[in-house]
């Protein structure tokens, strides 16, 4: 998920920055490297005495949102202006203390804009120069260090007025779309500027990396290099080019290594295994005769089958931004020659066509044979690899196939065959008894009816019945004389 950038509206966004940024100003007062400017000049703010205030403007933002958004939970996670104000001091005479310098770092962040849930804006110049007006005044004679934090950024007219003067050295910091944080001031104090970095080494490697991910398919066929990472994560060109050396090393199969001044990433083959070989400690004796030599290593030839493609393919890369320069530059000349009317500019225009066309063709001429020695030598390390493929496979041969084949055909039989004696085993166990047994059996069974009354209930009532119906006698005169008793039962 990316992260979000300074113009997010989430308000969490925003007070995470306006941390991440006072926080670290905090634990640079405890860094000796960390110097800021004094009567005496810079001094190291371990060598002075620091009297620290931390304050906020959290009582702004309550009247802020019970006017315009009453909410608890959105005042949590509302930025609240955090500011550090620390003094340095130095004793004067053994015992009096003088005020030598002052830093105030303070953070900015849209609170209407955010409470109204719009897309924040960079701080102007105008903002800018009010939000330094408001800080404390500065004492006579002392320096002061100011340090202005937007979440949202400033333009690029309020960056002008990072400076430094013998009474304040302002120094902007503004995070950026990218994850970073970008830091304006004086290029006299261009060490102390990447001190105030907040972002730590380990994600800054972090981000490249995941840049490099993102950007792999560029690696398929040629390679990435630490410049256009560079851009991507708007990082220094060193630190990116550390990472990159990082990634490669922790990853088998890549390699870094620069060509003509740049360095690039690429992939030594497309399933490489084992450490790459044949790189740096090769010379070019010894790379051609392994690549022509039959009997050499697999593994070296691949090395440099995809060192040599890497570096065509950046070639092919380069030739084509001059090729698109001078089709852009033919473009402008004829629409210079169309706009204008004089025979003598337009004779000219066609000149310049003329060798422009022909500088044309020979780039596209250039591009072919690149192209083709590009085709080459992917087809060569195409075939390396299916080769080394196939013998780390390791796979058994025909005998060894038909044996085991023949084995296992053998093992279903026997197991088949033990199958059916089981069955055939099992029948007989529960086959029936003897005569003997027999008769006992029903011995035991007839007395087990004969005692339970519960099974001669049973088996009275799996008899068939058939209702029948008594006919009706005459009635009687004597109602007390009973009725006579058929001569059969019925049924």
């Amino acid at each position: 998920m990316p992260e979000p950038s300074a113009g997010s509206s989430d308000p969490g966004h925003h007070q995470a920055r306006e941390s991440e940024a006072i926080d670290h100003v905090a634990r640079l007062l405890a860094d000796g490297r960390f110097v800021v400017d004094t009567v005496h000049g810079q001094r190291p703010v371990t060598k002075l005495k620091q009297q620290t205030n931390a304050t906020d403007r959290s009582v702004d933002l309550k009247k802020t949102m019970a006017q315009h958004r009453p909410d608890r939970e959105l005042e949590q996670r509302m930025p609240v202006g955090r500011t550090l104000t620390t003094s340095f001091t130095m004793n004067r005479w053994y015992i009096f203390q003088q005020v030598v310098g002052r830093l105030i770092a303070t953070a900015y962040s849209p609170v209407k804009t955010l409470l109204a849930d719009e897309s924040p804006k960079p701080m102007t110049a105008g903002e800018t120069r009010r939000a330094i007006s408001a800080l404390p005044p500065p004492l006579a004679k002392v320096p002061t260090t100011v340090i202005l934090i937007s979440t949202s950024g400033f333009d690029p007219d309020a960056r002008e007025l990072a400076n430094r003067t013998s009474e304040a050295n302002v120094i902007l910091m503004e995070p950026t779309a990218a994850g970073g944080w970008t830091i304006n001031g004086s290029t006299e104090i261009h060490g102390l500027l990447d001190l105030m970095d907040p972002e730590p080494e380990a994600r800054k490697h972090g981000r490249v990396a995941k840049k490099i991910e993102d950007l792999t398919d560029e690696m398929v066929e040629g390679s990435l290099s630490a410049e256009k990472l560079a851009v991507e994560t708007e990082l220094p060109l060193m630190t990116v080019e550390a990472a990159v050396k990082s990634y490669a090393k922790q990853r088998p199969g890549l390699v870094a290594k620069r060509f003509d001044g740049r360095l690039l990433l690429y992939r030594e083959g497309s399933a490489p295994q084992g450490k790459a070989v044949g790189g740096e400690g090769m010379s070019l004796t010894d790379r051609i005769k392994v690549l022509l030599s039959r009997k050499g290593d697999h593994e070296k030839k691949i090395a440099y089958l995809s060192e040599r493609r890497t570096a065509l393919v950046a070639q092919r890369d380069a030739s084509h931004d001059e090729l698109f320069k001078l089709e852009k530059k033919e473009s402008t000349l004829k629409r210079e020659f169309k706009e204008n009317d004089s025979p003598t500019a337009r004779r000219r225009v066609t000149t310049q066509l003329v060798q422009l066309k022909k500088e044309i063709e020979r780039r596209h001429q250039l591009l072919q044979v690149v192209n083709q020695q590009v085709n080459v030598v992917g087809t060569h390390l195409h075939n390396l690899e299916l080769l080394r493929q196939g013998k780390n496979a390791n796979l058994p041969d025909t005998d060894e196939i038909a044996n085991d084949a023949a084995a296992a055909e053998e093992m279903l039989a026997t197991l088949q065959a033990d199958s059916e004696l089981a069955e055939s085993v099992s029948s007989i166990s529960v086959a029936g008894l003897s005569g003997e047994e027999q008769e006992m059996y029903d011995e035991l069974l007839a007395d087990a009816e004969k005692s339970s009354p519960s099974s001669a209930a049973v088996k009275k009532s799996a008899l068939p019945y058939t209702p029948v119906t008594e006919p009706e006698l005459p009635a009687s005169p004597d109602s007390n004389q009973s009725p006579r008793t058929p001569e059969r039962e019925p049924g």
